[in-house]
């Protein structure tokens, strides 16, 4: 019987030893686990610490409180835009996400110039507030957010774009109370851009001038889309596109009778103020109407001109995109597409021509839809559809090279 109970009782130890050895191999699994994961204790950072006074109110519902939960335990990957807490004056929107049905996709564009400008903090916070709660209400696209204010292109669902962008005003009424926001709803599931990218940037617009040659307060007038449309009959009145070559080539202004239009033929943007060095003659004494998609590069360039010596500058207000919808039959002065930075490529009125041709045999075509570029410039170029079946892709040049401009 001894020997029975020492057996037994051995047999107890070994079971119990056994089952410690699994307890710790298991927590040491936890643990591997968890650090893959990247779960962790941190310290609690500024934002994090405000997510987690608003969790603790009252009278939150509790689906409220799971959505800012969520957005508690997820950090910006730039370690620098997690040290800085947003504004006083933010009011998080607590709306919980949204998915985008097939069909009903909303496209968002709107830029923002706020002065004064923000400081690196205040851009940092800035970002760290959108992508939360971009990403919450399911929202896609580019935000580009530069100290001079912001730049995006967005889609999602009509009402998760909207909460957005009542979350931006509420978080800065300031700067964003009077933006300009233009939806465009009912696209197909297919205008739905991939993935979402909100980063810091130098200058919303690319032209290599600072501030101090081009003040936001000294830009030029905003016109109404009627009041340009009314001034394109001025003869006297000069109208300059500041868009790309790329863009200009499918669509432009071009009224009867009136203005002259002059397109600077820019491969990109940073070559604006040297055209402006060697047409400053074609400018002067003239009623300067300025126009690009949807208006953000005409404030900067506006200022430009003005600080350059004259005096009569305008831009029309909202852009080209403002004006098709003023005049969406006929287009008004407006000949051609107007080239658009989201999937629907280009948009026009309803009886817009085709004044584009394929750079490949020459036969009318206004779609950039092969995803081919200049061999020399690396431009983008049209390739019409039957060039694209024939993979007749030799030698592709845009017009610019084709006449010898070099880049």
């Amino acid at each position: 019987n001894e020997e029975k109970i020492k057996k037994l009782e051995l047999r107890i130890k070994n079971l119990v030893s056994e089952e410690d050895g699994k307890g710790k191999r298991a927590r040491e699994k936890e643990k591997k686990k968890q650090k893959r994961a990247g779960k962790k204790s941190k310290k609690r950072t500024a934002p994090q610490v405000e997510c987690e006074s608003i969790l603790k109110q009252p009278s939150l519902s509790k689906r409220q409180k799971q959505d800012n939960s969520e957005l508690l335990n997820s950090e910006p990957k730039n370690s620098a835009l997690a040290s800085e807490s947003p504004p006083s004056n933010a009011k998080p929107a607590l709306e919980s996400a949204r998915t985008t049905p097939i069909g009903d996709v909303t496209i968002l564009l709107f830029y923002t110039y706020v002065r004064p400008p923000w400081t690196r903090q205040e851009q940092d916070a800035v970002i760290f507030f959108a992508k939360k709660v971009l990403a919450r209400e399911g929202c896609t696209g580019r935000l580009r957010v530069a100290r001079e204010g912001l730049n995006g292109t967005l889609t999602g669902s009509a009402k998760g774009i909207r909460a957005f962008t009542k979350a931006l005003v509420e978080y800065a009424p300031d700067h964003f109370g009077s933006t300009d926001f233009k939806y465009v709803d009912g696209n197909g599931s297919n205008k739905q851009l991939k993935g979402l990218k909100v980063w810091p940037v130098t200058e919303l617009v690319t032209y290599g001038f600072g501030s101090q040659q081009a003040p936001l307060e000294g830009g030029g007038t905003h016109l109404t889309p009627t009041q340009f449309h009314e001034a394109a009959s001025d003869p006297n009145a000069v109208m300059v596109d500041v868009r790309n070559f790329n863009e200009t080539v499918i669509g432009k202004f071009a009224p009867k009778k009136g203005a002259t239009v002059l397109d600077p033929e820019m491969r990109r943007s940073t070559e604006f103020p040297k055209w402006v060095d060697d047409n400053l003659s074609k400018l002067q004494g003239k009623k300067v109407l300025m126009y690009c998609t949807g208006g953000i590069r005409c404030e900067r360039a506006s200022a430009y001109l003005k600080g350059r010596g004259l005096d009569d500058v305008n831009q029309l207000e909202g852009g080209i995109h403002r004006y098709m919808e003023t005049f969406p039959k006929d287009g008004g002065h407006w000949i051609g597409k107007n080239y658009t930075f989201d999937k629907r490529f280009s948009h026009g009125a309803d009886e817009a021509e085709v004044v584009s041709s394929c750079v490949a045999c020459d036969s009318p075509w206004e779609r950039y839809q092969a995803q081919k570029k200049c061999k020399q410039c690396r431009m983008e170029v049209i390739v019409c559809r039957q060039c694209q079946i024939a993979k007749n892709f030799k030698n592709l040049l845009c017009a610019l090279c084709k006449r010898g401009k070099k880049r």
